[in-house]
């Protein structure tokens, strides 16, 4: 996925591990403690401590939902590996579901397009597993005046 085309609509997704940073938040105090989690993240360098990586892509994985999106959920930042987890202490590991997704594009001025995608979504009529879904943070990302954030949702069909 880390040379994907942008394109909107469902996609059937294989299950996947990723290694890396993580917390329980909820929407109401997200806000603060994501972006804490994120600077945390690039800080003390990450993926230098995440071994079996598939490739520089980063994921953003919401897992552990304690309902919808009003409640507690668990935020996993990191890296796709290949083959078991070889984890240092401070990081997690998390399976991303295989599944049936939403695919979304974030594209334009960051964190604003992003929540402005999580907003339409909290505001669907999405039928939602609360599984998993997650973020893909590839080139199109670091790309000047493109910015985009793969928005990945786990649907029931």
């Amino acid at each position: 996925m880390s040379d994907y085309e942008v394109k909107a609509g469902l996609e059937k997704i294989d299950g996947f591990s990723v290694v890396g940073l993580s917390m329980i938040t909820s929407n109401e105090t997200a806000s603060e403690e994501i972006n804490a989690l994120w600077q945390d993240f690039f800080e003390k360098s990450i993926g230098q401590d995440v071994e079996n990586r598939v490739d520089d892509v980063i994921y953003a994985v919401y897992s552990d939902y304690e309902g919808d999106h009003t409640k507690p959920y668990r935020l996993t930042i990191g890296y796709k590996i290949k083959g078991d987890p070889q984890m240092k202490d401070h990081l997690y590991h998390v399976e991303v579901q295989s599944a049936d997704y939403a695919m979304m594009g974030a594209i334009g001025e960051q964190p604003k397009a992003l929540i402005e995608t999580w907003t339409a979504v909290w505001q669907s009529d999405l039928d939602r597993k609360f599984e998993t879904d997650f973020e893909v943070y590839g080139k199109r990302f670091f790309e000047e005046g493109v910015h985009e954030v793969l928005v990945a949702i786990g649907v029931n069909l």
